[in-house]
């Protein structure tokens, strides 16, 4: 059992334990994510008309609602028992809430689809569809994708390859792999954003980047295992190819060019989604450089970190951030917050709003930066 606190490398401790991750009963709130596209249709078809107002409700939810419901939740501090781990980590229940996100995505992204061309939308209505598609995606697909891909099951790994596939980012398979997580919080790393960058200089960085960088990646790796890349096994190549199929079926069901253009569309939202989440979770964070040139290992410390509740429900412990970083194969229902992580002042959905709006960003975010920089200064390495 616990005794006292554990400290772990730098002196970071983490607090006593209470009852563990999983509030077992509400784990599968985000289920009513996949719910938020048929009931915009069903509202506008059967109830109140509008549908172009309909259109985007999805992104007013995740970004007016959750906030709102995270500060009367609140914060969750506590962490799992450490006698209760094991038997947390095996527990078969949390991976199939992962799983089911792939028909549900699936489903869901073909459906949107259909309705792209089937519903009566305006121009307006129809950017709302993709914005909400896209956020959609953003969550199911690529949210639950970064748990999949990290664990060691084939299964597991092949259904985080599909969910990046229905939003056209396979290649974040192996650049978060290969790059983001050995780069992390180094001038190398594409997705850690630079004090004082803009959300929308990081995004066209990262869209011009990240791509290219996971086919150099997958050479690189392909060579340190002593066999030369060729395009026929390559998994980049292998999960767009995927994605062309997938664009084919929302042509079949849109009737024509509208369903490439709705599956485009739908995949470029959801992947600036990603990136600015990218943008919020290391900004202005740097692991130090040792005298022999080498960077100081990951450790809590090198990623913010958020403990609201209702949202890390939503999101599969996603903003328990700085634990997934220092122990990347830790499932997310045994994620740990640690004491000396820096904290978020609020939930990734309030994050992003404020990352889109500049200034706002740097005047709640450049101060925790300081302060988190002197705390390192004072930190042995």
């Amino acid at each position: 059992m616990w005794s006292g606190h554990r400290t772990l490398r730098g002196g970071m401790h983490t607090p006593p334990p209470a009852e563990p991750y999983g509030h077992r009963r509400f784990a599968f709130l985000w289920f009513l994510l996949a719910a938020l596209p048929p009931f915009i249709a069903w509202a506008a078809a059967s109830r109140w008309g509008h549908w172009d107002a309909w259109a985007w409700y999805t992104p007013s939810q995740f970004f007016i609602l959750f906030p709102l419901i995270d500060t009367l939740v609140g914060r969750d501090r506590r962490n799992p028992d450490p006698a209760r781990e094991a038997e947390l980590e095996r527990d078969r229940y949390y991976p199939a809430l992962t799983l089911l996100c792939v028909p549900l995505q699936l489903g869901a992204m073909l459906w949107g689809a259909w309705a792209y061309t089937q519903a009566p939308f305006g121009p307006l209505g129809q950017l709302g569809w993709l914005v909400s598609m896209g956020c959609l995606g953003g969550v199911l697909a690529i949210n639950t994708a970064h748990e999949l891909i990290h664990k060691p099951s084939r299964v597991e790994q092949t259904a985080g390859g599909l969910l990046l596939a229905s939003v056209l980012y396979g290649s974040f398979k192996v650049e978060h792999i290969y790059g983001h997580h050995v780069d992390v919080a180094t001038p190398a790393d594409g997705s850690t954003a630079r004090r004082g960058e803009t959300v929308y200089g990081f995004i066209a960085r990262a869209l011009r980047r990240n791509v290219g960088r996971a086919f150099e990646l997958e050479r690189h790796h392909t060579s340190r295992r002593g066999r030369p890349w060729r395009v026929w096994r390559s998994e980049v190549l292998g999960w767009f190819a995927v994605s062309a199929g997938l664009a084919a079926a929302c042509m079949l069901l849109a009737g024509g060019w509208q369903g490439l253009i709705y599956f485009a569309g739908q995949a470029f939202f959801a992947i600036c989604l990603l990136e600015v989440i990218n943008y919020i979770e290391h900004y202005g964070l740097q692991r130090r450089q040792l005298a022999d040139g080498r960077w100081e290992r990951v450790d809590p410390r090198h990623s913010w970190n958020s403990d609201f509740l209702f949202s890390n429900l939503m999101l599969f412990q996603l903003q328990r951030h700085s634990d997934h970083h220092a122990h990347a194969a830790r499932r997310y229902q045994v994620l740990r917050r640690f004491d000396t992580s820096p904290q978020l002042p609020c939930g990734y959905a309030c994050a992003v709003v404020m990352a889109l709006l500049p200034p706002l960003w740097r005047h709640v975010m450049d101060p925790r930066v300081d302060a988190h920089d002197r705390v390192m200064e004072r930190a042995p390495a």
